[in-house]
């Protein structure tokens, strides 16, 4: 009698969500339109090629979140997408570092498999370096505004963490997909970015603030740019890679990107980021 009202309850739950999702106007529906209007975005930009830039995306997204937020009874604020005191800056830049750290460890273990040669660049130039941390910081910026802001955080509140981290990592992954990528490319690039996605979500439910996904993203893609995994010889970057192509294989690439993705999940999950700060900082605002 006991199982049969588990089984009893758990149906009814599973009812009652469905019908949450379908009736107008619940967090299903209202991410839906916030990505039906992104897409609407992305095919106007497509013909309008001047407004195809990441600020104009932020703009739409911007546009969007407030909106639905109103409808909501909140404001962009709700968000946490800026920050409020120090702790937020200091997760920003311990972020950052360890963004970087986790792409140098991973270009370490993937240049060894590879038995690739690489040298440092002799001029890699001062300017591009901070022209590279500039664009980088926006493009990480805007990309966890549109992904981990109202979409993701909205799924957070309604459904719980995996719902969410799931239905973002999808339109997350396929935003890094392009036309000129072969079939073989697009499934180790959805399942990075991915798996990425769920790294910056999990930093944002740690947190409850967009300042540690930021800075993941900014360090792991400041740190790409500069540091390439595979054989580059651009001369903008820190050091230019040799290697032989009939070295690279899932093994050799993805592996190293997996196995340091699952050491900054575990760390985060075990890292207590609530933790009350002794002296000045235990009255800041959290």
């Amino acid at each position: 009698m006991f199982f049969l009202k588990i089984r009893i309850k758990t149906l009814f739950r599973k009812k009652n969500t469905m019908k949450l999702i379908m009736q107008p106007g619940t967090a299903g529906l209202k991410v839906l339109t916030y990505f039906l209007i992104m897409w609407l975005a992305t095919f106007i930009a497509g013909i309008i090629p001047w407004l195809n830039s990441l600020f104009y995306f932020w703009g739409v997204s911007l546009l969007i979140s407030w909106l639905l937020l109103r409808s909501d009874h909140l404001n962009l604020s709700s968000l946490n997408c800026i920050p409020q005191n120090r702790k937020h800056w200091r997760q920003l830049f311990a972020g950052v570092f360890s963004g970087c750290l986790m792409l140098i460890v991973t270009a370490i273990i993937t240049l060894t498999l590879t038995r690739a040669s690489w040298h440092y660049n002799q001029n890699p130039g001062i300017v591009n370096i901070l022209i590279t941390f500039m664009m980088c910081a926006s493009s990480a910026y805007i990309q966890e505004f549109v992904f981990r802001g109202y979409p993701f955080q909205t799924l957070l509140r309604r459904y719980g963490p995996w719902p969410a981290q799931i239905l973002i990592a999808i339109p997350f992954a396929l935003m890094h997909i392009n036309r000129s990528m072969s079939l073989q490319d697009v499934a180790p690039v959805m399942l990075t970015t991915g798996l990425g996605s769920l790294l910056f979500g999990l930093a944002y439910i740690k947190t409850r603030n967009l300042m540690l996904p930021v800075g993941l993203h900014l360090g792991w893609n400041f740190a790409q740019a500069l540091i390439p995994r595979t054989a580059n010889t651009d001369s903008k970057v820190l050091i230019t890679v040799v290697s032989d192509p009939g070295n690279y294989s899932f093994f050799t690439i993805i592996l190293p990107y997996l196995l340091i993705f699952t050491i900054g999940c575990i760390f985060l999950g075990l890292t207590n980021f609530e933790k009350k700060e002794t002296g000045s900082l235990t009255n800041e605002v959290s």
